[in-house]
């Protein structure tokens, strides 16, 4: 299992990523992960940056690795970009060939919440192909009233919502660079 933690993450990144015109500066890295995530047998890039204005939301820039016709050798294109992709995200990992995960939370406060994405190539492009979502009301007086959960398969249509009861929903798989918050479903409600 490939995993970074973003504390350790940006001593391990010595250099801006560069490809095509993309450029990362390092100081920006939080957190970066270098996976076949489309299993073609040449090395992709996930970097996620911080937030422009210094909040706590991060960039996710997906390079897809490639050979260069002329040369052989490898090099990175930008595929996409998605500014704002988490909250708080403390977790990037590959835990089976060509499945990421991305985890986010915010322990403190009183609404705590914690995410974990899961990411994979389908058709020619990243996706967000599952959701693991908790929150908690940390004073709520109704303990069910004040938690939600979920765990849902786009690709299936079904999971298990609050009490792990069976839930289905109509989200398909989104595309990376499409992905808000705004489109858990309901049902994690």
């Amino acid at each position: 299992m490939m995993r970074f933690c973003l504390a350790a993450v940006t001593m391990l990144v010595p250099f801006s990523v560069m490809a095509q015109g993309a450029k990362v500066p390092v100081k920006d890295v939080v957190a970066r992960l270098v996976v076949d995530f489309d299993q073609d047998g040449v090395n992709d890039l996930l970097v996620f940056t911080s937030d422009r204005d210094g909040g706590p939301f991060a960039t996710l820039h997906v390079f897809k690795g490639e050979k260069d016709a002329v040369s052989g050798r490898e090099q990175l294109r930008l595929l996409s970009r998605k500014d704002e992709f988490g909250f708080g995200i403390h977790d990037v990992a590959e835990p089976r060939k060509g499945i990421i995960t991305v985890q986010s939370g915010n322990a403190q406060g009183r609404y705590k919440w914690d995410q974990k994405l899961t990411l994979a190539w389908r058709s020619g492009r990243l996706v967000v192909l599952g959701i693991t979502y908790s929150s908690y009301d940390s004073i709520a007086d109704d303990i069910d009233a004040g938690t939600s959960a979920c765990d849902l398969n786009l690709s299936t249509g079904k999971g298990t919502g609050k009490r792990n009861r069976a839930v289905t929903f109509s989200l398909k798989p989104v595309p990376v660079a499409e992905w808000t918050d705004e489109k858990r479903p309901t049902v994690c409600e």
